[in-house]
């Protein structure tokens, strides 16, 4: 699918963005709208999008703000509601999510215990749901108007939805690797669901990203550092992914119009259990 020349008649079609304001979000977004798109970003933090809108502005690139939670079904409902008025919706990127490495339960010194008797502490329920709200059932609602809306406009239509390469199972990751594992499911339902309507869903499963947020963790938790680039050394590329190489595979299942039901992986030969 390539996007339509503004003199095609009509408005143009949109790609909208979710977690657009940093990371693989942001990455994703620059690469849509260098490929032509009419590029909505959408983020939580207002202040923050902003701040990625002016720098892809620098660039020489057209990002439309839209702030909104994907985590909230009105929020969503209002954010297509507003994407309605621009022009049809014809790409859906779901980027907005965050890793947890909490251990199901915490033993043994240094543990904390959660009770004088010595009893393991254990992975908090509001941990567990803040991690699905936000990968899975965010996915799950963006989804949802994105179809609706590309049937409502009678266009063919893609959703990407962001996977990870830990989405089999990893240590310590209860919450965000069931959350990928139910997008996978989503994207290959989805797929056969929407295939009449001309529409495509496609996974793109990263492994581990060299962006900000591992930087930070690294630098915050010099333990977290050394972990980290002991489990580098053993992909079989040697190194991380850099956000642009998730965002030209997320294009990729954009443009190529026989790519349907599958997830792409770009995690340099396989992540390692760690």
């Amino acid at each position: 699918m390539r996007p339509r020349a503004d003199g095609a008649g009509g408005p143009a079609p949109i790609a909208v963005v979710t977690g657009a304001s940093r990371g693989i979000g942001l990455a994703v977004a620059r690469r849509l709208a260098e490929a032509g798109w009419r590029t909505a970003a959408v983020a939580r933090d207002p202040a923050r999008l902003d701040a990625a809108v002016a720098d892809a502005a620098e660039r020489g690139l057209r990002l439309e703000p839209c702030p909104a939670d994907v985590t909230s079904e009105q929020s969503v409902a209002a954010l297509f509601d507003r994407l309605r008025a621009l022009g049809p919706v014809q790409v859906c990127v779901n980027c907005a999510g965050v890793n947890l490495s909490m251990p199901l339960i915490r033993t043994g010194p240094g543990a904390g215990s959660a009770t004088p008797g010595g009893e393991p502490l254990e992975h908090p329920l509001a941990e567990w749901e803040r991690i699905i709200r936000l990968c899975l059932t965010g996915v799950f609602l963006m989804g949802r108007q994105a179809a609706a809306a590309m049937v409502a406009a009678a266009v063919p239509g893609v959703i990407v939805n962001i996977s990870s390469a830990v989405r089999r199972g990893a240590r310590g990751q209860s919450a965000y690797t069931a959350a990928k594992s139910g997008v996978d499911a989503l994207t290959r339902t989805w797929s056969l669901e929407l295939a009449r309507h001309d529409i495509r869903v496609v996974g793109v499963a990263p492994g581990v990203v060299d962006g900000a947020a591992l930087r930070e963790k690294a630098a915050a938790d010099p333990r977290h550092a050394a972990r980290m680039e002991r489990l580098r050394t053993r992909i079989p590329l040697r190194r991380w992914a850099c956000e642009d190489e998730v965002a030209d595979a997320v294009c990729f299942a954009v443009a190529n119009d026989y790519v349907t039901g599958t997830v792409l992986e770009v995690h340099g030969g396989g992540v390692p259990d760690h």
